[in-house]
């Protein structure tokens, strides 16, 4: 969320390089050199030059007219080899293909569509599963919103990693406004599912033209389950020239589709109740959509504002220097009751604002029609949909989140399977990715669909 230092990394419409090595003019759909035909050419080498260094791929700045997944920076990252990844992706994947991995950094857009960059750690397999080769966008999760909590600049490859080891190309972006300017448009349905979108265009830019198949496969877990259902939503208005989109998997999705979801309602209309009886994530929650919204709609500084004033520095330092577990501990030691959550006059408002009654006004009146807005309307037509959770989840309980977006995913015509784990919690429900994994490949190969014959159904929606 800092803004850091400014590269020059891509010159539109010139004919030469530009200073960082990277092609100009590197669109999803420019024509590039390669050595090879596309059914020749190496699947685990960008076509694109990867001369950045790691820093300068986090120093990108955008650039006011390349295109929507243009590459700003390319650094080469450490490969995987093929007998060292069944440590590392662990049961039920069968590795198929070493891997080797990249950072890049990639133009996408703000929640107001002005230019912004993602980075990302890519995943490039040796061996591909097929030509073309399936592409495949993997979305993390709740990190908290601070620099030193950039995912790609740490190795978590519970998600990304095992499609990459069956042959698939993967993307695991970082979204806007983490490690780079601005603040991450934390639960933005839009300009998550957008930016999800943005890395389709950004791994199709990155490959030579034609190396990479229609099918594209949209994976996350948590908010990333969410970013992913959001980019299931605006694939038909948004995706235009990204291929098809096969199989959309959300594990323990964390997506908005009410004001009840995460008990915001709850907090809402009961100030008094103690802000630890709420569980383990959902005061995070609150907080966190509350202060990206007040910092990236209201201006710089604002963030701090969503909160009783007595709260604001602390909020801010902690924001600023804190992952999701510790910050989450900060907010619920220091805020001790729900009403703490959230400044008064935006409180009061925004209950106005719910009721219908006077008072639906200023900061809580804008707040309100944003939560409003922000819930998408699930389409039918996007491709099939399968949700993996976690019976013993307290982070995202299933009755509360799981089960009631897949009900709305029904109800809306979009089919829907699931996989129920009985021991399952939010913390360890990746390491069920082989349930994913293996329903989204028999979803590219037709036929019958993987079941992963859990021992336990959905639990009914309680919200």
């Amino acid at each position: 969320m800092r803004i850091i230092g400014v590269l020059a990394v891509v010159a539109v419409g010139c004919s030469s390089p530009s200073a960082n090595g990277v092609e100009p003019d590197a669109s999803p759909d420019s024509a590039r050199d390669v050595d090879a035909a596309p059914d020749l050419a190496p699947t685990d080498v960008p076509a694109l030059p990867c001369t950045n260094t790691a820093e300068q791929v986090y120093a990108a700045t955008p650039q006011p007219n390349a295109a929507l997944g243009a590459i700003l920076a390319c650094s080469v990252d450490d490969s995987i080899a093929t007998a060292d990844l069944p440590a590392l992706v662990g049961d039920g994947i069968e590795v198929t293909s070493a891997v080797k991995q990249y950072r890049i950094a990639y133009q996408t857009r703000d929640h107001a569509g002005a230019p912004a960059v993602s980075t990302a750690r890519v995943y490039l397999p040796s061996t591909a599963r097929a030509r073309p080769v399936p592409i495949v966008v993997a979305m993390h999760g709740s990190v908290g919103l601070a620099d030193s909590c950039v995912p790609s600049m740490g190795i978590d490859h519970n998600l990304p990693l095992p499609f990459a080891a069956r042959g698939f190309a993967v993307i695991a972006p970082d979204l806007a406004g983490m490690g780079n300017a601005g603040v991450q448009d934390y639960l933005d349905n839009h300009t998550q599912g957008r930016q999800t979108l943005d890395g389709v265009r950004a791994l199709r830019a990155l490959l030579p033209t034609g190396l990479t198949a229609e099918d594209v496969v949209l994976a996350g877990y948590s908010q990333g389950g969410g970013a992913v259902l959001s980019a299931h939503s605006l694939w038909r208005g948004d995706g235009a020239g990204l291929g098809t989109l096969a199989a959309t998997v959300a594990y323990a999705p964390q997506w908005p589709i009410s004001m009840k979801s995460f008990d915001y309602e709850t907090i809402l209309r009961n100030p008094s109740t103690l802000t630890i009886s709420e569980g383990l994530s959902y005061s995070s929650v609150a907080v966190l959509r509350q202060f990206a919204f007040f910092e990236n709609h209201f201006g710089a500084g604002r963030g701090k504002t969503s909160v009783p004033s007595q709260y604001s520095d602390g909020l801010q330092n902690a924001v600023d220097s804190q992952c999701l577990v510790p910050l989450g501990g900060y907010i619920q030691t220091s805020m001790l009751h729900t009403g703490d959550l959230i400044e008064s006059t935006v409180h009061t408002s925004l209950l106005a604002c719910m009721d219908g009654t006077a008072g639906c006004s200023g900061d809580g009146a804008t707040y309100y029609q944003f939560l409003v807005d922000n819930v998408l309307a699930p389409d039918p037509n996007a491709g099939p949909v399968f949700i993996v959770a976690g019976l013993l989840d307290q982070i995202m309980p299933p009755a509360k989140e799981a089960s009631c977006i897949e009900n709305k995913l029904k109800t809306a015509g979009v089919p829907v399977a699931d996989c129920m784990i009985a021991t399952a919690t939010h913390g360890n429900i990746m390491d069920q990715h082989k349930h994913g994994v293996a329903w989204a490949e028999s979803v590219l190969a037709g036929g019958t669909r993987y079941s992963c014959d859990a021992i336990v159904t959905m639990p009914a929606c309680t919200n």
